[in-house]
């Protein structure tokens, strides 16, 4: 997964204004304070340097996931997004990604911390994305009317589980066609996104991505879902994260949700990484009855060839 230029550029620029020792003392601090998890409404980023920090050293993992998400559940999903609603949009990471993943180029970006906000401009004007900037706390925010897409990307675990279930209410309330919810892919965040699941299946939302339909989730604790996309790492993220490491794999959990007709589940998807061996491949799928281990080998023919080619994320289809 390549980040477009005009972002590196402009991330670039943003952080020239601030010595490079001081931002990576600042990136240090933004470490701490996810590792030291975020307080249910808590500040995380709450000045421009701390921005330009976030923009250099996390928004490009962001990217990367939503891009990833999004393309994802394209493939399960029939139809058109002409626009699209960023809430807690941050620098608008989001908002560029499915851009490019789908398509769209006009957006509501809604985000309370002004120091994300100046940057979500800076980097939709370098990359020519219209948007309109809405400066509002998720908790508390009603979206006027209804967009095709709604993406809420690394955003609830800041919130409340009564403050989380309000948002997601109106949130989809606002959603045109898809809804889609983008979270690190951790044990816990995983454990987020089943709440978010249960939750919104109760009140009548349709998941379609990445879960087959009906499936019913029976990982054993201390197994969870989730996806992992590789982002390139340049000079500027190399310094500020103090390695030399030419990129890094952002590990991710995602859940798309339709208020009607649309979506397409998958009969399987594959949720980890193919073991090959000679002669041997073995899959652990996501089926509408659980999670299995399923096993093709050199003599299964075509459907052997086709697992050699399939990674983490793919749909699985037997018959093929």
């Amino acid at each position: 997964m390549i980040v477009p230029e005009y972002l590196i550029k402009a991330t670039e620029e943003a952080c020239a204004s601030y010595k490079p020792n001081a931002l990576r003392e600042r990136a240090r601090e933004l470490s701490e304070r996810y590792l030291a998890g975020k307080a249910e409404g808590g500040r995380v980023v709450s000045d421009d340097a701390l921005a330009a920090a976030y923009a250099a050293v996390r928004m490009p993992a962001t990217y990367g996931a939503v891009r990833a998400a999004a393309s994802l559940m394209r493939k399960n999903y029939d139809g058109v997004f002409e626009n699209m609603l960023d809430a807690g949009a941050g620098t608008g990471a989001a908002y560029l990604a499915a851009r490019e993943a789908l398509g769209l180029n006009r957006a509501t970006l809604v985000e309370r911390e002004g120091s994300m906000t100046r940057l979500a401009r800076k980097f939709c004007a370098a990359g020519g994305a219209e948007a309109e900037f809405v400066s509002a706390d998720l908790a508390s925010y009603t979206p006027d009317g209804k967009y095709d897409l709604v993406i809420a990307s690394y955003v609830f675990n800041e919130m409340s589980e009564a403050a989380r279930n309000a948002a997601l209410d109106k949130l989809f309330a606002a959603t045109g066609k898809v809804l889609l919810i983008v979270e690190p892919g951790t044990p816990y965040h995983f454990g987020l996104q089943r709440d978010i699941r249960n939750y919104l299946r109760s009140k009548g939302a349709e998941l379609f991505s990445p879960c087959p339909e009906g499936a019913i989730c029976n990982l054993s604790e201390g197994d969870w879902c989730h996806f992992s996309v590789r982002v390139p790492r340049g000079k500027l993220h190399k310094f500020l994260k103090g390695g030399d490491a030419p990129y890094e794999d952002e590990k991710f959990t995602y859940s798309a949700f339709c208020p009607g007709e649309g979506g397409r589940p998958a009969r399987a998807r594959v949720l980890r990484r193919p073991t090959i061996a000679e002669g041997r491949v073995d899959l652990r799928i996501c089926t509408a009855e659980g999670v299995n281990d399923v096993a093709f080998r050199k003599k299964d023919g075509a459907p052997y060839k086709a697992a050699r080619k399939l990674n983490a994320g793919d749909e699985f289809d037997s018959a093929k």
